[in-house]
């Protein structure tokens, strides 16, 4: 009889459990592999934003396509300029704490709810226009809030580089100007411009290393609302 009681209350202590690991699906974990788009294959109805990039240097182009089978199938490109756009969720999660002293037969473990988050990225190639000019397109990613910023990634002679910029349409200012990349040096005009003509902003970030995609800074706009 005490064996059996015993089986109750370890189960008893394992709902709580298992409760937080079922509600921990709240927070959406699919998707969150980086996807590859190329801007020629991109629904014009979708556009958040068309950024024109004129390189000082040529960048390397050697386009590659890889197909991947198997749970969820999908087409990989690589070998020529891109842009990075991140994304992210928030959903609650859970942490497990303990009533009472873990070490005792009675102590139960329980969930503590917490605002969980998690980021995604979505790569879009850009369109070749001639050998130093290429057309980007900022998409969205169904499912996921925008951080309204890119990165410009591409390579010169084997020499990875990139530049991260940050975007919004609550604000006016200039969308064409001259950029220096971090790393290398290299030189970027830049010309962007917003669906139907609408007016917006367009600012570089300081794109240190450890920020693919994100701005090390945000240059005074709200970019992750409540994050």
């Amino acid at each position: 009889m005490m064996l059996n009681a015993l089986r109750m209350i370890r189960r008893a202590q394992l709902l709580p459990l298992a409760l937080a690991v079922l509600l921990a699906g709240c927070v959406s974990r699919g998707g969150i592999f980086e996807k590859h788009v190329r801007a020629e294959d991109a629904n014009p109805a979708d556009v958040v934003l068309t950024v024109d990039v004129t390189f000082a240097q040529t960048p390397d182009y050697e386009p590659k396509m890889n197909s991947y089978e198997g749970g969820e199938p999908r087409v990989e490109y690589s070998g020529y300029p891109s842009i990075d756009v991140p994304f992210y969720q928030k959903g609650v999660g859970f942490d497990l704490g303990v009533l009472g002293d873990p070490r005792a037969l009675l102590a139960l473990p329980y969930p503590s709810p917490k605002v969980d988050s998690t980021t995604a990225k979505l790569k879009i190639f850009g369109q070749r226009l001639d050998e130093k000019r290429y057309r980007f397109l900022v998409l969205p990613r169904e499912g996921w809030r925008s951080l309204d910023s890119f990165q410009v990634a591409f390579t010169v002679n084997g020499r990875r580089e990139g530049m991260t910029f940050t975007y919004t349409t609550k604000q006016v200012c200039e969308t064409s100007f001259d950029v220096t990349t971090p790393t290398y040096g290299f030189g970027m005009s830049v010309a962007a411009s917003f669906p139907g003509g609408k007016p917006g902003c367009l600012k570089a970030c300081d794109a240190r290393p450890g920020y693919p995609g994100h701005c090390a800074f945000f240059s005074g706009f709200d970019t992750v609302p409540g994050l």
